[in-house]
């Protein structure tokens, strides 16, 4: 049974868990479906590492694109009257991976 696995996804590394979601930076309109490449996975407890890929490459189920908690960013000048805030709510996609049932 897979424990975990890392993976790169947009540019970056996200440790992947089956079952459980993760917000990963905004990819599009995608479909249910992505195939991403896999540096490092964990089975029962053995490691198989990649360099820097492993030739299996796991399949991810899109669960929608949603809309982070906003940032807010504020300057500031001491004496100078000068205050200005600009906030953003960056878009974020959901993966999962899905947990594969044993008979």
């Amino acid at each position: 049974m897979l424990n975990y696995a890392v993976c790169e996804i947009g540019g970056k590394q996200y440790k992947v868990i089956p079952g459980k979601a993760i917000a990963v930076g905004f990819l599009g309109n995608l479909d249910k479906e992505l195939t991403v490449s896999v540096l490092l996975l964990s089975e029962d407890g053995k490691f198989q590492l990649g360099n820097p890929y492993l030739k299996e490459k796991l399949t991810l189920e899109v669960l929608g694109n949603i809309k982070d908690k906003k940032i807010r960013v504020a300057k500031f000048h001491a004496k100078a009257n000068y205050r200005k805030n600009v906030g953003i709510r960056p878009k974020r996609t959901r993966i999962i991976l899905p947990v594969k049932k044993t008979a």
